[in-house]
């Protein structure tokens, strides 16, 4: 991914996935929260977009949850394999890089949820989110969850920076960042029941942002 002018996106995570635990080792509150719901709704086997290092990824696994997790970064799917073997939790997790864009290629109603935070925050314009989305739904089983975070218009960097169109922004660390707003998030759920939209905020490194949780239904 590449906005005009701005640095290649998927070099640059594979840049900084050569750090260690660059978002730090802890699960994400919102990867809490969603273990606590899966369990409450009987969730087994969960799609994980942008898994990242993993942070979300080891918590959902050690849970007894079975894990697919996709990912375009050849830097973070090498260490996501080797690190799951260190950590024996190899068993129930699949890990294959993929640009979502390209389509999500797995099996139609093959998952109880699809989870993800910040993956659609990334350099990815609102018609290839929508048909991101879109594909989750595909891949969901009838009444499937889809949760998901992004960053929205309350967060300290929204509007700053350099423009990189439709509401994303090139920070000073070279990443383009999309940012949402209600409107949006309801655009982006045709087909979806949304049972909420909560703002909460992000503590991870390296540094405080302001985000939506969604939790959207298939029907």
């Amino acid at each position: 991914m590449q906005g005009p002018g701005g640095k290649d996106q998927k070099r640059q995570w594979d840049e900084t996935y050569k750090q260690k635990e660059f978002f730090g080792s802890e699960p994400s509150e919102l990867g809490q929260r969603a273990l606590q719901i899966f369990k409450q709704r009987g969730v087994r086997k969960v799609l994980e977009l942008g898994c990242g290092q993993g942070r979300d990824t080891w918590l959902f696994l050690r849970n007894g949850l079975s894990v697919t997790a996709l990912d375009y970064s050849e830097t973070g799917v090498c260490y996501m394999r080797d690190r799951s073997e260190e950590l024996c939790l190899d068993k129930d997790f699949v890990i294959e890089m993929q640009d979502a864009r390209k389509g999500i290629p797995l099996p139609d109603a093959s998952f109880d949820a699809v989870y993800s935070h910040m993956f659609f925050t990334m350099e990815l314009t609102e018609s290839e989110v929508a048909a991101i989305m879109e594909e989750c739904r595909r891949v969901l089983r009838p009444g499937g969850l889809n949760m998901y975070s992004v960053r929205n218009f309350h967060d300290p960097h929204y509007g700053k920076f350099t423009p990189r169109g439709e509401d994303m922004y090139e920070n000073p660390m070279g990443f383009v960042v999309h940012f949402f707003d209600e409107a949006k998030i309801r655009r982006l759920s045709s087909g979806y029941e949304i049972e909420w939209i909560r703002e909460f905020d992000d503590t991870s490194p390296p540094f405080v942002k302001k985000l939506y949780e969604v939790m959207l239904r298939k029907v």
